[in-house]
């Protein structure tokens, strides 16, 4: 069995996400199945590390078109761009060289790594299996009419199959695009690799930690950060780090108003230096109104980091009874209490939390997810 894999997802990450997932899935299939991707020229860390034949550093990346920073837009304006000048971006040769495989045929099923339907001129008969990581723009984006959402309607009718990463993802796409349940099935994610002598960041004061890129509304940032902002105060010691992009100015006058200004810390880091934060913070705070999935929660437990979760959308399913829960939302916020309890459990508590995250981490492994997802594949051809 050969599965066809595209650019897409590896054209706008150069780290992280979706383009990681896929190179974690396909480089544990099981043997007896092999792959192709429709990639020339990228610049994605976890492809390129991967030293494939024929895959080369990109020179035109989409993700530095015109500039380094997201505009909105900015995606659209590309793909016209690469339309009219194919051979001179990235996604342009990775889309002739995609086109070319689709048309010679040599594989069993297709597996494309976004919502782009260039392949369905050239797939003819074979099959496709499509992923879907979360329906983020049908259910969140409620004002902005997200391409994305019809791209995604349109695939979803003509999959052969849907992967969907959690039951709560799949219980979306059930309820939104109006797919039958037999058609969808699920893969979950698996945990990080943590070196063995991975340490700590040497910081001279205890930090809780918010992950996040862009900190759009639904990650439920200046909630949080309203809630907290008493038990920051209070504690002269603790401080929080933020990761992604740095601070909006609005967010930097919340923090002022808030007089958060030596408590709260923009912090920029590699995959290495994600993971020394979560091994050296007090705990990680997720507090989004809905994910996916929510990788963050396997990076906390692949860190023995203590988790402190927002009772919403997949969390529950994925992290169980390891975790610290609250509510936060239109309705509840009681952040700030179960926060201030949290910072008065002794070392016994804490540890009995972090045996249960170490038990819950062995559920979730890449090496599970790609035989998983080989069962789907041979579920698609019948192969027993």
């Amino acid at each position: 069995m050969k599965i066809l894999y595209d650019y897409q997802a590896f054209s706008w990450q150069k780290f992280g996400g979706v383009s990681n997932c896929f190179v974690k899935l396909m480089t544990n299939l099981p043997k007896t199945t092999t792959f192709d991707i429709a990639i020339r020229e990228t610049d994605n860390i976890h492809l390129l590390d991967e030293n494939i034949d024929g895959i080369i550093p990109c020179k035109h990346p989409g993700n530095r078109f015109l500039t380094k920073s997201f505009f909105p837009g900015k995606y659209r304006i590309y793909k016209y761009f690469t339309k009219l000048f194919p051979t001179f971006t990235t996604d342009g040769v990775n889309e002739l060289v995609a086109k070319e495989k689709l048309r010679k045929g040599d594989f069993d099923i297709f597996h494309p790594t976004f919502f782009d339907n260039y392949f369905l001129k050239y797939i003819c008969k074979k099959p496709f299996v499509l992923t879907i990581h979360d329906m983020i723009p049908e259910l969140v984006y409620e004002t902005q009419r997200d391409p994305q959402i019809e791209a995604k309607r349109v695939l979803a009718t003509k999959a052969a199959h849907i992967i969907a990463i959690s039951n709560q993802t799949k219980k979306d796409i059930i309820k939104v695009l109006k797919v039958p349940e037999n058609k969808i099935s699920v893969v979950y994610h698996g945990a990080p690799t943590i070196p063995d002598n991975l340490d700590s960041f040497n910081f001279e004061f205890n930090y809780l930690l918010f992950v996040g890129g862009r900190r759009q509304p639904y990650k439920n940032f200046i909630p949080m950060l309203k809630s907290i902002a008493s038990v920051l105060l209070k504690h002269k010691d603790l401080k929080l780090v933020c990761t992604g992009e740095k601070f909006n100015k609005d967010e930097l006058q919340l923090i002022k108003f808030l007089k958060l200004e030596e408590k709260v810390t923009h912090y920029f880091c590699d995959d290495i230096g994600m993971m020394k934060l979560y091994k050296g913070a007090k705990a990680f705070i997720f507090p989004s109104l809905y994910e996916g999935f929510g990788i963050p929660i396997l990076e906390a437990y692949a860190t023995d980091c203590p988790l402190i979760l927002n009772k919403k959308s997949c969390f529950p399913e994925i992290a169980g009874d390891a975790a610290v829960y609250f509510k936060l939302d239109n309705k509840n916020n009681d952040l700030n209490i179960i926060l201030e309890d949290f910072l008065s459990w002794d070392t016994n508590k804490i540890d009995f939390l972090i045996k249960k995250q170490r038990e819950r981490v062995k559920l979730f492994t890449w090496e599970k997810a790609a035989i998983d997802l080989n069962k789907v594949y041979q579920k698609v051809l019948n192969i027993k």
